[in-house]
């Protein structure tokens, strides 16, 4: 098991002017100026994918690229649409020590000539969004976490190079509840879902600035880290009711995935976690016997914080869905999806110290209609990730993001998106005739 703790970095990003959707470029006006702050989303056009080629995560990084090389290709996506890689360097010239092309670093890459860092947490220091002005529009925007730490700079500094309205979060308490991966936002609604770490001041921001009445406090202090992506986001999915899925983690389906899993598929993880699931696989079998199997040892007691976690989990996201029902006023179904995942930590009634055990696949980075997840290494997770999203159609890559999961952080950890604030993939309009289709679907064939 890993108990390293983990560094709350963050981020870096880089060069290019951003430009209107006319093609035209602006200077980004005073938040003074603007009616109000407004988080962008998954369904948002991304135009840049952001990370950190540091010490001990090039492979990561460039498998990273192959991804994004591979959304642009099969997707046949180009100008505006064309989604790049924005590397930030730890020191020298990434695209060598990276093996990447020259071809393909011209078209798929830009390294950032202003900011050099080794520190490899994109996610934490800020939240790319928007503002919107008094006509209405929505401009790009940075909301600095004023976290500090090494990156603290960062923000500012991408505010001037890419003409982004910047905010700044008034608590200095540099707390990791006010991280970027603590603030998320769903699609559509627009309804803030944050972590009960968030400081006051940081949520009074909020509220003060287009988010009053419409922030939903989920719990998370159960978590070493303590975000809300440590165990939900939100997929943009055409045929849900609202337009998108509530993705969260399922310790449950974990357990009982490795109840069932064949010894060759935990061969495949690290040898200290292999000996201990095993152990677990074999507990777990023998509680379908007697229910005080294993109970008292490491294992039995893996097995209750983990039931225990999926019970607070399961509480949050039905709170989530009531809230979201009472501020749309529409009292519409949700469509969920379980993703299996597993926790460590202390207490079995009441935990704490938590993070994830396997890579925790809901930390994930939505490209399009493109999920980039992290690998578990046991097939059998794997596969039933891929089919739930393939059948919604969307396209799974998982890539092995080692060197932030050993550190208590996943891949939306490592990494951050500009995205349009005024273009998305999925509109009302599409989201409304494919509920109709159903409809009509349901009508004929029933249920």
């Amino acid at each position: 098991m890993k108990y390293l703790s983990k560094t709350l970095c963050v981020m870096l990003l880089g060069t290019a002017l951003l430009v209107t959707p006319s093609g035209e470029a602006f200077a980004a006006p005073n938040a003074s100026q603007m009616m109000r702050l407004k988080f962008v989303n998954n369904n948002h056009v991304p135009q840049k994918v952001l990370v950190v080629s540091g010490y001990g995560n090039g492979k990561f990084v460039k498998d990273l690229f192959n991804v994004i090389k591979e959304i642009n290709e099969s997707d046949n996506l180009s100008g505006r649409d064309l989604v790049k890689l924005h590397i930030v360097s730890s020191g020298g010239n990434p695209i060598s020590s990276l093996g990447i092309s020259q071809s393909d670093a011209e078209r798929y890459v830009e390294v950032n000539p202003k900011f050099n860092s080794s520190d490899i947490w994109m996610q934490d220091c800020m939240e790319l969004c928007s503002s919107i002005g008094p006509d209405g529009k929505a401009v790009p925007a940075v909301f600095d976490s004023n976290r500090g730490r090494g990156l603290a700079k960062l923000p500012k500094i991408l505010s001037e190079m890419w003409d982004l309205v910047y905010y700044k979060n008034p608590s200095n308490a540099g707390d990791h509840g006010d991280y970027g991966g603590n603030l998320e936002v769903t699609p559509f609604d627009d309804i803030m879902v944050v972590g009960d770490t968030i400081t006051a001041a940081c949520k009074k921001f909020f509220e003060d600035n287009g988010y009053k009445d419409r922030i939903y406090v989920g719990k998370v202090s159960w978590l070493q880290v303590g975000h809300i992506d440590e165990y939900l986001s939100f997929i943009p999915t055409p045929s849900a009711p609202g337009g998108y899925s509530i993705v969260r983690a399922d310790t449950a389906l974990a357990l009982d995935l490795i109840k069932n899993c064949p010894d060759s598929e935990l061969a495949k993880v690290s040898s200290y976690d292999r000996n201990f699931l095993l152990r677990l696989k074999s507990v777990l079998n023998a509680q379908m016997k007697n229910p005080d199997a294993g109970k008292g040892t490491a294992e039995g007691n893996f097995i209750a914080l983990n039931y225990r976690i999926n019970e607070i989990i399961e509480e949050s996201v039905g709170k989530l869905k009531a809230f979201i029902r009472e501020k749309t006023g529409e009292d519409r179904n949700f469509e969920e999806v379980a993703w299996p995942s597993l926790f460590e930590g202390s207490g079995t009634t009441n935990p704490r110290g938590c993070h994830a055990f396997l890579p925790g696949v809901v930390n994930m980075l939505i490209v399009r209609d493109h999920l980039i997840v992290p690998a578990t290494h046991i097939p059998s997770f794997d596969k039933i990730i891929e089919a739930r999203l393939k059948a919604q159609g969307n396209k799974v890559h998982f890539i092995d993001d080692t060197p932030y999961h050993t550190s208590m952080g996943e891949i939306h950890c490592g990494t951050n998106t500009l995205r349009d604030p005024n273009r998305t993939i999925l509109t009302k309009q599409r989201i409304k005739a494919v509920q109709s289709v159903k409809e009509k679907f349901k009508q004929i064939h029933g249920n």
